[in-house]
């Protein structure tokens, strides 16, 4: 689960010695980023120790250059850390969750890729969603400038909880905070599960979304892991009655980053594959740009399948409101990438999932988000499979899904998860 980039770990060592700190912070940047979703390392490993001590060596230094104030006590606020918020994806609604329930929220946005530097109109949905909320992005030219803002915002707002939410690649939340004294210090590690930065820091403490991925991040790293489940306000369930056969539509969700248009994971075949089985339509939620759609459904038409069955309805206000609203009885997760938050709001609303499980063999494969196990699939045949009967037993399936999201997903559970946390 431990992980190392030799020739990368070589070079920072020797830019930090060089005191060339902006340099060390780039190749850490840089040699995560083209690294962490290879397909050896992806849901293989979790962690870059040697990383993550080359991020307290230059916390240290930083420290030593401004020290923390030596009798300063700390307040009240909860100083919340991560790279970018997007108005889609689920990783943004969980910070947007924890905002509304902690006390005295700070919300810090690294934007270590500069997107909001080269566009701050991006900002104005955060600005308007969260009127009440400080929302601070960090400017400045170079990524050591950034730990520097960080730092010192740290210092004045002498916060009592540190929350981070960072990308797998950004080392600013810990280079400009983890030196600070007082605060209790809490990385929510990202769904996803890809190996990222800052989780072997003695400093921080480590909290999981699932009792499935808190077991190996605990043994590993050796410390308690917290569990701070996904969750979603309760917007009410749908009724679903047996179908005759499989006469039943689906429906999915998702960024157009959830899906591929090449490969055996294509959405064009997941759709053909579905549709195949079903005898409604496909129902699809989220942006989709047009030619996508077209090819989808050229593709619907190659294979003799009427192409007015797919039907994309772009995004949507409230995904559980739609999901309520249509005339859909079951919901495929997206593939090839999963969508843990949207699954979890889907069983709420009373919909079995029928999920991608990208490697079952990986030690990392999450399997406790879904009620139904038995509606796993890896590839087109096991979607086929999943797929087969299923309408007779839509009532139970409903069932368990709701069921599931009653005991590990609800609000209440989400505030009990929080509070054990700060």
């Amino acid at each position: 689960m431990f992980i190392s980039i030799p020739a990368i770990d070589t070079a920072v060592e020797q830019h930090i010695a060089a005191g060339q700190y902006n340099e060390a912070l780039a190749n850490i940047v840089v040699g995560v980023h083209n690294h962490y979703l290879l397909p050896e390392v992806d849901h293989r490993f979790l962690y870059y120790p040697i990383f993550d001590r080359h991020i307290q060596r230059l916390a240290d230094i930083l420290l030593a250059q401004a020290p923390a104030p030596a009798a300063a006590q700390p307040g009240d606020s909860t100083l919340i850390v991560t790279t970018l918020m997007s108005q889609v994806g689920g990783h943004s609604r969980v910070i947007e969750d924890v905002m509304a329930e902690v006390a005295a929220p700070v919300l810090v946005l690294t934007d270590l890729f500069w997107f909001y530097r080269k566009d701050p109109d991006q900002l104005n949905w955060l600005f308007d969603a969260h009127p009440d909320t400080p929302v601070i992005v960090l400017p400045q030219r170079s990524i050591w400038d950034k730990c520097r803002a960080l730092h010192a915002l740290t210092l004045r707002l002498q916060p009592r909880n540190i929350l981070y939410f960072h990308n797998h690649q950004d080392p600013i939340p810990f280079v400009g905070t983890i030196g600070h004294p007082g605060s209790r210090k809490t990385l929510v590690h990202h769904c996803d599960h890809n190996p990222s930065l800052g989780n072997t820091l003695a400093a921080v403490d480590h909290a999981d979304l699932t009792e499935e991925m808190a077991g190996p991040c605990a043994r590993h790293l050796g410390k308690q892991v917290q569990v701070l489940p996904l969750s979603m306000p309760d917007g009410g369930r749908k009724a679903f009655a047996p179908c005759q056969g499989n006469d039943f539509s689906v429906v999915t969700s998702g960024t157009e980053a959830k899906f591929t248009r090449s490969g055996e994971m294509a959405l064009q075949n997941v759709v053909a594959t579905t549709l195949g089985c079903v005898g409604g339509r496909f129902y699809h939620i989220g942006p989709l740009a047009e030619d996508w759609a077209a090819e989808i459904k050229a593709h619907l038409a190659r294979q003799q399948i009427d192409p007015a069955r797919f039907v994309p309805l772009g995004p949507v206000e409230s995904l559980w409101q739609t999901l309520l609203g249509l005339d859909a009885q079951l919901y495929i997760g997206s593939a090839p990438v999963g969508g843990g938050r949207a699954s979890i709001e889907a069983q709420g609303c009373g919909y079995p999932v029928v999920y991608f499980i990208k490697d079952p063999g990986a030690v990392l494969a999450l399997y406790s988000l879904y009620a139904s196990k038995e509606l796993g699939w890896s590839n087109l045949a096991e979607l086929q499979a999943a797929l087969q009967d299923v309408g007779p037993r839509l009532p139970r399936l409903s069932d368990e899904a709701r069921a599931l999201y009653d005991r590990h997903f609800s609000r209440e559970c989400f505030r009990r998860g929080l509070q054990a946390i700060t």
